[in-house]
């Protein structure tokens, strides 16, 4: 018989942004300035479309074909890079740098990987 995993099985920890301490793990990861800010505008951009929607109807109100394209985009960021290259870190962090640039709560649920596959 197969089971539901609960909240608490399926994630291993959650963590609330912004926090003092992912920040300062962030800033620690060296190399990565430019992946770091357009990772970091890319994911603002997902958790607050709002924002999005503001700034082109000041500055582009014909462009909303495009909008409506970029709006649609499924919300999913992957990471790729080889091993020791600092992915888990980021994905860790970056939501400190998301929530302070955005001015919201932010809490990211890290998913075991028992529950993979």
């Amino acid at each position: 018989m197969q089971t539901k995993p609960s909240l608490d099985e399926l994630f291993e920890r959650r963590l609330t942004f912004p926090d003092f301490e992912p920040q300062e793990r962030l800033a620690r990861l060296v190399g990565l300035d430019d992946h770091k800010e357009r990772l970091s505008k890319i994911l603002g951009l997902l958790m607050t479309p709002a924002g999005l929607k503001a700034w082109a109807q000041k500055h582009y109100p014909s462009a909303e074909g495009l909008l409506n394209h970029v709006l649609r985009r499924p919300p999913l960021v992957v990471w790729a890079g080889d091993v020791g290259s600092g992915k888990t870190e980021l994905a860790e962090t970056i939501g400190d740098a998301v929530a302070r640039q955005e001015k919201i709560e932010i809490t990211l649920y890290p998913l075991s990987l028992s529950s993979r596959g």
